[in-house]
This record gives structure tokens, sequence and C-alpha cells, in this order.
């Protein structure tokens, strides 16, 4: 466990499970949600990389370069590859000082056919943390990716998600996007929704231009979710009966590799050998 502080502001980090997030705190007060002492689980946590992709490929399976690919599932039963592999793996601790830390983590060719490498560095600031995601292909020929970041917020009954958003994908009872509908149909995202009265939601929004505005009023807390102009999908992940919520920023949406969209494009993009892609988040915490 690696802590890093800035003024009121604290945050731990576990390089060894998955580079995650376990404690993001304003003083007493927490900003994700409470992780349990010793836990190892990422899904747990308060917040995992999605590298070299983000969300679900269906079956494992994509067509990239003319070639057929299948990936092994990794995540129980469930019939889709989920969130790449950097969320299950040790990340090398690089950097630290007081109030930054940079973690990597290699990846060496196998079902997924291309080196790559990863960088995560963490910074605590004046109003509360920076996190930037770097994912750079090592390998000769062109590879496929999106990325992601997976934060977990506390969920009480007052807990509000506001967010600009143009779009949304209905999804099938695997998490797979379906139909492309108007934003409103399942929660109000730009209204601001109260997450103990949504349904179940595992769903994509897209067009999504920041901030994400999280209200706290029983934890006292606003926070400003934002993230490099490169993420306008925002995914939001509300389970019923949970003590959380998630409001994931991406680059892409769900099974992005197996899909060509029209309205909304899927995101899908491309890394050539030896380039790199940065997705960035912020959280300004202020108190109410």
């Amino acid at each position: 466990m690696i802590t890093l502080g800035r003024g009121k502001f604290e945050l731990d980090i576990a390089p060894e499970f998955g580079g995650a997030i376990t404690r993001f705190a304003m003083g007493n007060v927490p900003v994700m949600r409470p992780v349990k002492a010793g836990e190892t689980n990422v899904l747990e946590m308060c917040e995992f990389p999605l590298v070299p992709y983000a969300n679900r490929i269906e079956k494992g399976t994509f067509d990239f370069g003319g070639r057929s690919y299948r990936l092994p599932l990794n995540f129980g039963d469930h019939p889709h590859s989920l969130h790449g592999h950097g969320w299950q793996a040790a990340w090398k601790v690089g950097v630290v000082s007081r109030d930054r830390l940079s973690l990597g983590f290699e990846h060496a060719p196998d079902a997924w056919e291309w080196a790559y490498t990863a960088e995560q560095v963490f910074t605590v600031t004046d109003d509360g943390m920076a996190l930037a995601l770097t994912l750079t292909n090592r390998s000769a020929k062109p590879m496929p990716y999106s990325l992601g970041f997976h934060p977990y917020f506390p969920r009480r009954p007052g807990s509000t998600l506001k967010a600009s958003v143009k779009g949304m994908w209905l999804a099938d009872d695997t998490m797979l996007p379906t139909d492309y509908v108007e934003p409103g149909r399942l929660i109000d995202l730009n209204a601001g929704q109260v997450v103990s009265k949504a349904p179940f939601v595992d769903n994509t929004f897209t067009g999504w231009e920041g901030p994400a505005i999280i209200t706290q009023p029983e934890l006292g807390l606003e926070i400003a979710l934002t993230a490099s102009a490169n993420s306008s999908f925002l995914h939001a992940f509300m389970p019923e009966g949970t003590d959380f919520f998630c409001a994931e920023p991406t680059t892409a949406m769900p099974n992005a590799f197996n899909r060509s969209e029209s309205p909304a494009d899927s995101g899908a993009k491309v890394l050539a050998p030896g380039a790199s892609a940065t997705l960035e988040m912020r959280l300004a915490v202020r108190s109410l």
C-alpha cells in the first residue's frame, strides 16, 4: 500500500492488486466508497484501470486487420471478456513522492497478440486528485484499443449524478449494447439522477461533455468529475441494493471492436507501432 497526500486529501494505492485505488478521502470523509481493511478483490476497491480495452468484448472475439482474435473469458462464468488486463495484474512502482506516484505494467503477446506497456500516474492536488492512464503499443503492428477508469462512489439516499449527455445505449441481459436511444430513457443524467431512485443501470451514455457532478448531501461533498477530450462516453453502473455506484469515463462504448455505429461512433481506435494514447480523469472536491 502506498499513501499520497496533499492538504486535506489522502489517496491510497495498491500496486499489486490491479494498480487500484483503495482509499480517497477528504479528511475523514470518503470521496470514493470505503474499502474493507485487507481487501484484495479489485472489484471491491475504489477505482481500477481499464486497459487495453474498456468494458466488454463479445464472447472474447473480434476481427481486426484481416484476422480473427479470441481472448480468454476473464470474469467467472460471464460470457464476455471484460476490462482488459491491467485490473487483474500487478503493477510495478515507478517514481514516488509525497503527492505523486507512477505505476507501470508490461504485457507480452499472448491471445492478445500485441506487446504493450501501460502507465498510471496518480497526483493528489489542492482540490482533489488527477489520474492519467497511458497505453503504448510496443509491437510491430497496429493495435486496437480503448481506455477507461472505473471509479466507485458512496451511494447514500441523496447521492445524485448529473452530466450533460446526448444519447444512451440500451443493453441485453449480458450487458452488451443493443439500441441507441434518447438519454432519458432509463435515467435522466441531464436533469440529475438520484441514484437511490434509479433502476438497475449498466449502460453507456454518449456525447458526454464534462463535468459530471456527483452530489453527496449526507457526506457534505460535491465532486466534479472531468476527463480528457478523448472521453465522450460515460458509463453508469448503478446496481440496486448496493452501497456504491460508478461513473466511468471511457474512450469507447462496450464491445466497440465489434461495432461500426451510426448515429453514435463506437469510439474504437487504433494505435500505430510505437504510438501512445492517454486518458485523464480529475476529481475536484468541495464541501457543501
